[in-house]
């Protein structure tokens, strides 16, 4: 089998995903990179030996030297870029979130289904070897029926402000809701089995962000556009089969110092497990509480393999390709992910718990 040739667009994450594909010398050979930032394409490619350099992703997928492609640019970008790849017979690993709303990604829905090209959303989050062993441990019948998740992902000081786009509403869609908690609304409901969200009830709120709080800023840094996302996220969703989800995130808060924590607990009739990485830590992320003879057990999970959660999930893209297998993380898990954030978004400016159909007709 031929090595697949592949193309990268945008080169923020983008250039986490060339590692990705660098530790798969014998599958796969990264020929083209796409930015419109010349410069910083240049110097990447001279550095990892990628040859083709264009300015225009349309110019990349039409011109017959890649097989696939990475899709890392800013989320308003994620399906118009998408759906030319596609269209061009493209396979495509997307970034997070699939699209900046639900509109956008059932888009990409439509034309996925025509195209002879894999689409896989890159939530590198499930790769995680902790991750897999709750999702073991949930098909094996060890937590029994789940009825309650916990979820979320909380910082103290974590407004990306880097480049900007990440705090205007046009071009991300939102703020932390669509920035860190599609992470964990998706890990959620991928332990889950993926179940049909029903309502939401959601709030939103801006406390620090439009006031200039709790933003790192570097004098040399460019202007920021205004803020105009949410850097506060409370909701709650109830699923088909009668099991609720609570999630919180945000970008900054008064915790302690430093904090970026995400946390998923799953609460059952036959056990719980906690999951909580303290600032990307590696060691201790699990606790399982059951039950033996009538007497409360606790058992710390020892896990043991490499973090880098993006390196697996490209490798997950790779393997789908060659194998000619189901995509690991479907457009369709995307566009229930954006469907329910829609509906939080929606809930908060109306007040009042809706049905996530209403809002997504």
């Amino acid at each position: 089998m031929r090595k697949l040739r592949i193309g990268i667009v945008g080169m923020g994450i983008g250039l986490t995903h060339l590692k990705g594909y660098k530790a798969l010398p014998d599958a796969v050979d990264v020929v083209a990179l796409c930015d419109l930032n010349e410069a910083l394409m240049t110097s990447i490619g001279a550095e990892y030996g990628v040859p083709l350099h264009y300015k225009n992703f349309q110019d990349m997928f039409t011109s017959g030297e890649v097989d696939a492609v990475s899709i890392c640019l800013p989320n308003s970008l994620h399906a118009p870029a998408s759906i030319a790849a596609l269209e061009a017979g493209l396979h495509v690993l997307c970034e997070k979130p699939v699209a900046e709303n639900a509109t956008a990604a059932q888009k990409i829905v439509d034309v996925e289904a025509r195209s002879p090209g894999k689409f896989m959303v890159c939530y590198n989050r499930r790769y995680r070897p902790d991750v897999k062993w709750m999702k073991n441990a949930i098909n094996n019948g060890l937590l029994g029926h789940i009825y309650q998740v916990k979820a979320g992902w909380v910082r103290e000081a974590g407004i990306p402000t880097k480049t900007g786009w990440f705090i205007n509403k046009k071009v991300a869609g939102g703020g932390p809701l669509i920035d860190l908690g599609v992470h964990m609304l998706d890990l959620a409901l991928w332990l889950l089995g993926y179940p049909k969200p029903l309502t939401v009830s959601g709030t939103v709120q801006a406390n620090f962000g439009p006031h200039g709080l709790k933003i790192k800023r570097e004098p040399t840094d460019p202007p920021l556009p205004p803020y105009d996302v949410e850097d506060t996220v409370s909701a709650f969703v109830r699923l088909e089969g009668g099991t609720t989800l609570n999630l919180e995130t945000n970008w900054a808060s008064h915790t302690k110092p430093g904090k970026d924590d995400l946390y998923i607990t799953l609460v059952g009739t036959k056990g719980t497990i906690e999951f909580y990485v303290e600032n990307y830590a590696a060691v201790d992320t699990l606790t399982f509480y059951t039950e033996v003879e009538g007497a409360p057990v606790t058992i710390r999970p020892g896990i043991v393999g490499e973090r880098s959660d993006h390196l697996y999930a490209v490798a997950e893209f790779v393997k789908c390709i060659q194998e000619d297998s189901s995509s690991p993380a479907t457009v369709h898990d995307g566009l229930t992910v954006m469907k329910i954030i829609d509906a939080i978004y929606e809930s908060a400016a109306r007040g009042n718990e809706i049905a996530v159909d209403a809002v997504n007709k």
